[in-house]
């Protein structure tokens, strides 16, 4: 047994000895990793690793459903320790530790339907295009500080996914974890994926708040994850959800 899996039996133990904490996750809808259940409370993939990480460091989450603007601004108060499903930005990076290593990676892909993904070949070719993207997203550079681009931010992805389906927008900007899922569930519409895909990957992390009164328990809930990525069994975890 190596060193890093003595780490996480040790906080373990202390834990069912002094009683284990509980950490405040904020975070939003975002199927398939953040999917609302008939019960109202949240099941996919980041609540299976949750669930995970839980079961081998004996740290233990309350999730609170938050606009996932609201939930970074409570990130930069402290208010709650953790978010999951975050790309890292340098500005979130002043109030985020983001726990190392990455749990997945997704890939930055535009939407919408034949007509408007048939031209969509280059970066340039978004010039003179309406693209959708959801408020408070980081999808890859330049795109997110592109100001001349015509871009149009809206609250969430499923809003996102609606107006393109009705043709209130062209275009969209999603993750294709998150997009392709959603259209193998639904896509009447006949959204297609541009042939165009940024090379960059939207990497995905589980972030702390550098206010967060828990500090002490980031070394090992990264050790956890550190264990749960190594073994395989995130990538386990996420086949069920992977259209």
């Amino acid at each position: 047994m190596g060193k890093t899996s003595l780490g996480v039996l040790g906080l373990l133990f202390a834990c069912l000895v002094h009683g284990a904490p509980t950490l405040t996750v904020a975070t939003d809808v975002w199927p398939p990793f953040r999917i609302v259940q008939p019960d109202g409370r949240f099941g996919g993939l980041d609540m299976d690793i949750l669930q995970q990480l839980q079961r081998r460091s004996g740290i233990r989450f309350e999730v609170k459903r938050v606009p996932w603007g609201r939930a970074l601004k409570q990130m930069q108060t402290g208010q709650v320790d953790l978010m999951i499903g975050l790309a890292m930005t340098a500005e979130r990076a002043a109030f985020i530790d983001y726990l190392q290593p990455a749990y997945y990676q997704c890939r930055p892909a535009f939407y919408g339907k034949a007509a408007a993904v048939s031209t969509l070949r280059t970066y340039s070719d978004l010039q003179g295009k309406k693209v959708g993207y959801v408020l408070n997203s980081a999808y890859f550079a330049p795109f997110d500080a592109d100001n001349r681009l015509d871009k149009h931010g809206v609250p969430t992805e499923d809003q996102l996914l609606r107006m393109v389906q009705r043709g209130h927008l062209p275009l969209m900007i999603g993750t294709d974890c998150q997009v392709d899922y959603a259209l193998s569930q639904d896509n009447e519409a006949g959204l297609l994926k541009a042939a165009y895909q940024p090379p960059q990957p939207v990497v995905l992390y589980l972030g702390m708040s550098k206010h967060s009164p828990h500090q002490a328990l980031q070394q090992p809930l990264a050790l956890a994850l550190q264990e749960l990525v190594a073994s395989g069994e995130i990538a386990a975890l996420a086949k069920p959800y992977q259209p």
